[in-house]
């Protein structure tokens, strides 16, 4: 089993990053329509695999019960360090989402690019259990990170766009970000190559094409990557979910990232 990119000196650093790195509230959003529906219904029993503090905080405020299992306790404790504006009693579990037992099955799973920190080859058994862990009415509400097509990434257009589009509201970390850890994937399994990154983004930078500010954020941020990550194709992933799930619907948020952050809602065939 391939060793998933997360870490304690990432999580440290994570914490403190924006969006897309973490959910923006109109992606949030979605997860909180699910939830209500389901509260509507008396189901009130949620996972989240990881320690995102949004979904937590989300789903304090509406009173449901919430569940975290996460690789390392100590990955929950630095994430819980953030903001949240609604707490409440949580049940933590600390097992691997690709073998993990919680003897109980949820209303709802949620993740936040889940399964991208994991190697494609585990992707099987990952989704096994999910499945397992699932109520037969239960839906699995993921947000991924997946390239919307095959096309290459020129980093020079990127940045231009970015310039010409986007710095006025948003950082080049929050419109873009994807499109830098992403630069270059492997064309059979589409993990990531974090070598590859750093070695477009030092070009750019050279070339002069960045703001100080913009260069040195992701200059940290790619400092602390240890493990590459998968990003597959959209369709690519479609067809991955659907040996195991029915793909009720997929939703976006608002943002300039939007594309390459569906958000997929499955439930069990």
């Amino acid at each position: 089993m391939e060793k998933a990119n997360w870490q304690p000196t990432k999580a440290e650093y994570w914490k403190n990053l924006p969006a897309p790195a973490r959910p923006w509230p109109s992606e949030v959003a979605w997860f909180e329509q699910y939830a209500l529906d389901k509260k509507a219904q008396g189901k009130l029993d949620v996972l989240i695999l990881g320690s995102t503090v949004e979904f937590r905080s989300m789903l304090h405020k509406n009173g449901m019960r919430v569940h975290v299992v996460d690789f390392s306790k100590k990955f929950y404790d630095i994430l819980s360090e953030q903001p949240m504006a609604y707490k409440g009693e949580e049940i933590f579990y600390e097992q691997d989402w690709r073998t993990m037992d919680l003897g109980k099955q949820f209303d709802l799973i949620f993740g936040d690019w889940v399964p991208g920190v994991l190697h494609t080859d585990d992707y099987d058994a990952f989704f096994k259990c999910i499945l397992a862990h699932l109520q037969p009415d239960g839906l699995f509400i993921g947000r991924e990170c997946l390239r919307p097509t095959r096309e290459i990434v020129n980093l020079e257009k990127v940045i231009q766009e970015h310039y010409a589009k986007y710095a006025a509201k948003y950082s080049f970390y929050e419109s873009s970000m994807q499109y830098v850890y992403a630069y270059r994937t492997d064309p059979v399994t589409a993990m990531s190559s974090i070598a590859a990154a750093k070695a477009a983004w030092e070009d750019v930078h050279e070339k002069g094409l960045l703001q100080k500010d913009d260069y040195d954020v992701f200059v940290k941020a790619l400092s602390v990557e240890k493990n590459e990550f998968s990003v597959m194709v959209q369709e690519d992933f479609d067809r991955a979910v659907a040996k195991y799930f029915t793909i009720a619907a997929k939703h976006y948020g608002k943002e300039p990232s939007a594309p390459w952050y569906p958000i997929y809602v499955l439930k069990k065939k």
